[in-house]
């Protein structure tokens, strides 16, 4: 999961250089649309691996964020 971690940075330095430094045109909102849409790939990617590594406690106080609770 560290590359995943990295890869993300990676891209949210890309994503940032080129919003700053290149003058805007179609080829470069496309190119930053991609390197969003590839960031929240690598995100959800770390949020599915979190939750399938949780604890049960650590499961069941995610999903009473969400709105899940255990009382039946």
């Amino acid at each position: 999961m560290n590359e995943t971690i990295n890869d993300i940075n990676k891209l949210q330095k890309i994503t940032d250089r080129i919003s700053k430094n290149i003058p805007w045109n179609l080829h470069v909102a496309s190119a930053l649309d991609e390197l969003r849409g590839m960031i929240k790939e690598k995100q959800q990617q770390l949020s599915d691996f979190e939750i399938q590594n949780m604890s049960l406690e650590q499961y069941e106080a995610h999903l009473a964020g969400r709105g899940f609770t255990n009382d039946i």
